[in-house]
């Protein structure tokens, strides 16, 4: 029974809940597995810069001003960041995937169609645009936490999903 023919459906402020053709969306815990090896993965990237700036700001023999370990440190976490950004870029582009969801073996596809996502839709609409959302002072950090709730829905899509017209189907 479809969401218009059912009087008794639950109302979505998004809209109705649609199920995917033929796709099994991933569940809720390679979701977050997946999120947590992308966190993770971002430690080990820019982590050793940290560490390092830390160390010199330590070792500075005047409170006010940095050793040059930080400064090291700085363009560690600089060209970390750069390799994690274009790493996350190339797979969202070519595999709709990030290094999450690489390991976790689930992939962004077109809602619609059900074929990967393109560029467009993995990187600039559920990356970029969701972090310019989120970043907006006092309402970005609510959107952040419903953008996150929403995976609770049926059918497992986020704000960001929403905005993008993708899911996340486990290819296992």
């Amino acid at each position: 029974m479809s969401f218009d023919q059912n009087p008794y459906a639950s109302f979505s402020p998004a809209g109705p809940v649609l199920e995917p053709k033929n796709l099994r969306t991933a569940d809720l815990g390679k979701r977050f597995l997946g999120a947590l090896v992308d966190g993770l993965i971002g430690i080990v990237f820019v982590g050793p810069g940290y560490g390092l700036m830390i160390a010199g700001s330590a070792m500075s023999e005047q409170p006010d001003q940095p050793g040059p370990l930080f400064f090291v440190g700085l363009a560690f976490i600089l060209l970390g960041g750069i390799a994690l950004l274009g790493t996350q870029i190339y797979l969202a582009a070519t595999r709709g995937q990030t290094i999450g969801k690489y390991f976790l073996k689930t992939q962004i596809v077109d809602f619609e169609t059900g074929v990967r996502a393109n560029f467009v839709q993995c990187f600039l609409l559920r990356s970029v645009v969701n972090a310019l959302i989120g970043a907006v002072p006092c309402v970005g950090g609510i959107y952040s936490l419903v953008d996150i709730c929403f995976v609770f829905r049926e059918d497992r899509r986020c704000i960001h999903d929403l905005l993008a017209k993708t899911c996340v189907i486990d290819i296992s």
